[in-house]
């Protein structure tokens, strides 16, 4: 007999081991519980910003349908004899140019994902198969970006220029970028 877990259960039972746990090291009642307020806190601040970035990206999708651009892009991809392949590509590049601009991968993921059901409808093409290269290339692409956080600390921690550091990364992921798009073209094509 196989029991599960939830996320949510491991993450609160965890919660109140270490409570406890610092609770014996502190012996401190209210240490350990402003500790903990921390935590919630981080989690409150993490949450606000995925809510702020799905209903920014929502409201910018919303923006581009209303101004007739999904349905420009749809066209111009139907007439242009780029097809779906040709599409995902340019949709996957431009996405990664908003992620190194931008510096995060989730504001311009969000942005443009839910704009993909549409294009690939009119294309003929599952959208998961267009947004799936998206996806790796915003996160491939986030490493690429001068500006990301955690180019911004590697760079802090090696005391060089972040561009140094983005200077290393830019191949390996330019090149995860054409795997990317070989392996869906490949794959799930």
């Amino acid at each position: 007999m196989q029991s599960e877990l939830h996320l949510v259960v491991v993450m609160l039972l965890s919660l109140t081991v270490t409570m406890f746990v610092e609770f014996f090291r502190k012996h401190n009642l209210r240490e350990t519980m402003d500790d903990v307020q921390a935590f919630f806190d981080g989690m409150g601040t993490q949450f606000a910003n995925v809510v702020t970035l799905v209903v920014a990206g929502e409201i910018f999708a919303k923006g581009l349908t209303t101004i007739g651009t999904v349905d420009a892009v749809i066209r111009g991809a139907e007439h242009s004899g780029l097809g779906g392949i040709g599409v995902m590509i340019i949709m996957a590049l431009v996405i990664a140019i908003c992620a190194i601009v931008m510096g995060s991968g989730n504001a311009p993921f969000m942005s443009f994902a839910s704009l993909i059901p549409n294009i690939a409808a009119g294309l003929h093409v599952p959208a998961v198969v267009m947004i799936m290269p998206m996806h790796f290339a915003t996160t491939l692409a986030r490493a690429v970006s001068p500006i990301t956080a955690v180019v911004v600390v590697t760079s802090g921690i090696a005391g060089v220029s972040p561009f140094a550091v983005v200077k290393r990364t830019a191949i390996p992921m330019a090149v995860g970028f054409v795997v990317n798009m070989i392996a869906t073209i490949t794959l799930f094509y």
